[in-house]
């Protein structure tokens, strides 16, 4: 079904709504607010379902009050009821609906078929007959988009992919545009470009195009209210799952009132769809963005709105000149991050349940509709938890109907016993009963009687154990999952009863335990999903680490301890996350250390200085200060752990990037993992500058 200019023009309207409104009712400091591609499936199925835009946007204003009093009541607690690999499978098949329905038209093809199992068939035979002229726009966008993250360059990755997409698909597509006027013919015959139908077009009237009424006259009717469920889970789920993706990156480590977001999002989202515009969410790539350019208040929300307004009405005849093969580039991407092959292997990691999960998730959601397709998954986890639970049907129902937690005061902690099933089903029941928990006390949760525990459980859990740490002063411990079996490392996976399959090792990983037998090193090459130690560096402030494997301990001659490790960590979060392997040496002191950056001084990091001034000035005589960057803090300190030898010595070994943060040292060369002669080449390094250091402070060092 083919869009009117008014459809076309909401996206705006969001962005505009996310931005002058949402920014004075929301809790997020630093989150960017705004429509989400995730959104353009259920749009596209709203429209055919309902038969008009307008009663499209009244379903998008019902579905925003829902959300608002979602948020009243505080009732953001009850996403914890979804699964998270159904969470994962819906966002999954959104993107590959995305996929199926967007890459036509990225390619010069107008096609819409019946369902969105069909629209994804049909690729094939629109690459057969692609317009080559779109479609080479098209693939450059989608190079661009895919070859940014891996840029070294830090002024190309400064500047968002998007932006650089812009600036190259629309001279290319004036190049061909010229070509064909010239009467050139490329690719073995003649292809036409129709800038009415290849370019952007906003209407000559830019309110009439932005003011579209809602029209309320399908409200009783089955189909409007199935729009409205749909549009508000994914709205709420996302906002949910952004806004917790958003706290782990803001460098300043504040928290997000979720039940304000989900009630300042709903407002937002009934303001926009009364004036024609889609809802609006929380979104992750232009919060990443804002994060990653310096963002720290509410404010950039408000400008980002802002400069939206003033581009469209002032900036609209260039807006024209953009094609729409870039446009359906981003969402194709955007589509392919949401249902990657990581996406998949990250689920495997963590069991092959929740793999199971995800799948059957999306392809209920591709079948069916979103709303049964959630449906669907949530059914299926209920059967995978019955079979691994190894209890009669009438007894395992029982556990999740009324399931066991019993609360007690023993000495000097809370001790919490839970038998039976603990899954996603009673969550919510063990978080009332934490309420009850008051600061600065312990509590141990007991699992040696459950039969069965689940991720959501544990990954609940976890999170809040460690809210409760940092928040209210406590502590908490998990006993009793020693004697449970799983089917992967990961601390969230299912423990229950069958035997956990230990994979073999790599050719890498037989190396490296080789090369550390040679020299009496201890090597585990296990993935460690306990990594809160490695937080403490700075370097990880706003780099969620995923996990850590291949860890390679040793001593050196002066008796001082040492790890390597490859760790995962991601630069950004949820789709807009780029991963990064690297591997990299970690010292631990036990006296003070200054805190420090050291990096190869490069041209892009000077410009960056005489617009912020971090650099630390050595002096225009020493030319250490030209050679390398150097921020911190503390200053005059830096400048004296920077003495002459030590000076001497980086300048001799001026390949690593160094981090000094809470007495812990960080080394490391390369965004990727490094071969064994690297390893043996970082270790010598590493001996050395402890000596120097040694040398220079008379303090021994070693691992905590």
């Amino acid at each position: 079904m083919e869009l009117p200019i008014s459809a076309l023009m909401a996206g705006l309207t969001a962005a505009m709504v996310g931005g002058l409104i949402s920014s004075f009712f929301k809790s997020g400091n630093v989150s960017i607010n705004g429509p989400s591609p995730a959104l353009i499936g259920i749009v596209i199925g709203a429209m055919a379902a309902l038969d008009g835009w307008e009663y499209v946007l009244a379903a998008f204003v019902c579905s925003g009050i829902l959300q608002f009093a979602f948020g009243i009541f505080k009732l953001g607690k009850l996403g914890d009821f979804i699964p998270s690999s159904v969470v994962q499978g819906m966002m999954a098949a959104i993107g590959v609906i995305i996929l199926g329905s967007q890459v036509h038209t990225g390619l010069g093809v107008s096609f819409k078929g019946a369902n969105d199992w069909e629209n994804l068939m049909a690729i094939p035979q629109s690459i057969i007959n692609m317009n080559p002229l779109i479609a080479i726009i098209f693939a450059n966008s989608l190079l661009i988009l895919a070859w940014h993250p891996y840029v070294k360059n830090k002024f190309i990755k400064y500047v968002p992919a998007p932006i650089w997409l812009l600036l190259i698909s629309i001279p290319l597509y004036m190049l061909f545009q010229y070509l064909i006027d010239g009467q050139i013919t490329l690719f073995g015959s003649q292809h036409s470009l129709v800038p009415s139908t290849d370019l952007i077009t906003l209407p000559e009237n830019l309110f009439a195009g932005f003011l579209t009424l809602p029209n309320f006259g399908k409200i009783n009717t089955l189909a409007f209210w199935l729009v409205v469920l749909s549009v508000f889970l994914v709205s709420t789920i996302e906002t949910l799952g952004s806004a917790k993706a958003i706290d782990k990156i803001d460098p300043l480590k504040r928290k997000t009132n979720l039940n304000t977001d989900i009630s300042a999002m709903g407002i937002s989202t009934v303001i926009s769809g009364l004036i024609g515009g889609l809802p609006v969410i929380t979104v992750i790539a232009r919060s990443s963005v804002n994060i990653n350019h310096g963002a720290k208040t509410r404010l950039s929300n408000f400008i980002h709105g802002a400069l939206i307004l003033l581009f469209v009405f002032l900036l609209s005849p260039y807006i024209q000149l953009v094609p729409k093969a870039a446009l359906m580039a981003i969402l194709v991407f955007t589509g392919y991050k949401l249902a990657s092959p990581k996406v998949f292997k990250d689920a495997s990691l963590k069991g092959y349940e929740q793999f199971m999960i995800l799948t059957v998730t999306l392809i209920s959601t591709l079948l069916t509709d979103l709303n049964k397709g959630i449906l669907i998954g949530i059914l299926f986890t209920v059967v995978i938890h019955l079979i691994r639970s190894h209890l009669p049907a009438s007894l395992f129902f029982k556990y999740l109907a009324k399931p066991s937690f019993n609360l007690a005061r023993i000495d000097d902690h809370y001790h919490l016993r839970v038998k039976g099933v603990a899954n996603f089903t009673n969550v919510l029941k063990i978080r009332a009963i934490l309420l009850d928990i008051p600061e600065n006390d312990r509590i141990v949760f007991d699992f040696s009687h459950a039969r069965l525990i689940d991720f959501s459980m544990l990954e609940f859990v976890s999170e809040w154990g460690k809210d409760y740490a940092d928040e209210r002063g406590g502590s908490f411990e998990v006993l009793g999952l020693d004697e449970h079996l799983t089917t992967s490392e990961h601390p969230y996976s299912i423990h229950a009863l069958p035997q956990m399959v230990r994979k073999p090792l790599s050719k890498r990983q037989k190396d490296l335990k080789e090369f550390c037998f040679k020299n009496n090193w201890h090597f585990e090459p296990k993935i460690n999903w306990n990594i809160d130690y490695l937080k403490t560096n700075k370097f990880f402030d706003t780099r969620p680490i995923e996990y850590a494997k291949n860890q390679i301990r040793g001593v050196f001659s002066n008796e001082v301890n040492w790890e390597i490790t490859d760790i995962t960590f991601d630069e950004g979060a949820l789709m807009t996350a780029e991963v990064h392997n690297a591997t990299m040496m970690r010292l631990c002191f036990n006296q003070d250390i200054p805190d420090f950056e050291l990096d190869k001084e490069k041209l892009f990091n000077r410009l960056l200085d005489l617009a912020v001034k971090e650099d630390i000035d050595f002096g225009e005589e020493d030319d250490f200060g030209h050679e390398f960057s150097i921020k911190g803090e503390n200053k005059e300190e830096i400048k004296l752990f920077f003495n002459k030898d030590m000076k001497a010595f980086l300048a001799r070994n001026n390949m690593y990037h160094i981090e000094s943060s809470e007495n812990e040292m960080l080394v490391f060369r390369y965004f990727r993992v490094m071969g064994i002669n690297e390893i043996q080449d970082l270790v010598n390094f590493g001996s050395e500058l402890v000596s120097m250091i040694q040398k220079q402070f008379e303090i021994p060092i070693e691992m905590p």
